[in-house]
């Protein structure tokens, strides 16, 4: 199994099992990301799908924000001109990175948001399974506003989580959205008062962590490839997630519960 970062400037990880806790720890900068932040998440996020201790992942961040999005003071400065293309050479081992692997974990992630999600901090939210939102958090897609085009997945996810129209509205024109709004929209999973956030998130983490996880993982798998498959062979996909699944222990488990009237107790195997 991939070992966890041990340390990394700006996060703080606990492992209290069943579930990971990840969580921006940069409140002056508003939870903004480093690259060594960005390049740890990508290695915890591979490292709890394959941690079968692990059941369920909480990302969250310090202080009043969720996260600002990539530190853009740490760009830029002296030096020579870097070549042509030096900035999509970067994204292909850094950032796009990160969205499919938040998106292929089949270990479940939940976001918990408040204040400002912004960029590429909005884009790890929503690539997230579930988002618990404050009522008055603002997800921004400021790309376009700063005169340059969307990263970290954003131009992939918004269309298929809240449609085209409102996708342009978001990334076109710059509109922030509140997490009300997001949740009336379907952008995310539920929205409420913010001092509620963190007990939300944990009813929601602790729940999916006594689900049955395998099943769970390859539920997430095709519904996140349904979009781009065909027919056929996402049919073809649900034969073989129904047949893994149901050599599962906790297949056996939940039948067991049936014949004895009781609910199951699932382990996660």
């Amino acid at each position: 199994m991939k070992p966890y970062p041990s340390e990394v400037e700006g996060m703080v990880v606990s492992h209290d099992r069943p579930v990971l806790e990840v969580r921006f720890d940069r409140p002056d900068r508003r939870n903004a990301l480093t690259d060594d932040m960005v390049l740890a998440l990508i290695d915890i996020i591979d490292a709890a799908s394959a941690d079968e201790a692990v059941r369920a992942v909480h990302i969250s961040g310090t202080g009043d924000h969720f996260c600002s999005g990539f530190d853009l003071s740490l760009r830029g400065g002296g030096g020579d001109k870097p070549r042509t293309g030096a900035t999509q050479r970067q994204m292909r081992w850094h950032i796009n990175r990160l969205v499919p692997s938040l998106q292929q974990c089949q270990t479940p992630i939940v976001a918990s948001v408040k204040g400002w999600a912004i960029g590429l901090g909005m884009n790890i939210a929503l690539a997230s399974d579930f988002v618990i939102a404050a009522d008055d958090a603002r997800f921004w897609a400021p790309f376009v506003d700063s005169g340059f085009t969307p990263d970290s997945g954003g131009s992939w996810l918004l269309p298929r989580l809240v449609g085209t129209a409102r996708a342009k509205e978001m990334i076109l024109l710059g509109r922030k959205v509140s997490g009300a709004d997001a949740a009336a929209w379907g952008l995310v999973h539920r929205a409420v008062p913010a001092q509620d956030v963190a007990a939300a998130a944990t009813d929601l983490v602790t729940e999916l962590a006594e689900r049955p996880t395998v099943a769970l993982g390859l539920a997430k798998q095709l519904i996140n490839d349904a979009p781009t498959a065909a027919l056929e062979a996402h049919l073809a996909n649900e034969g073989l997630a129904l047949e893994l699944s149901s050599r599962s222990e906790d297949f056996h488990e939940a039948s067991r519960a049936r014949r004895e009237k009781r609910n199951p107790e699932f382990r996660g195997r």
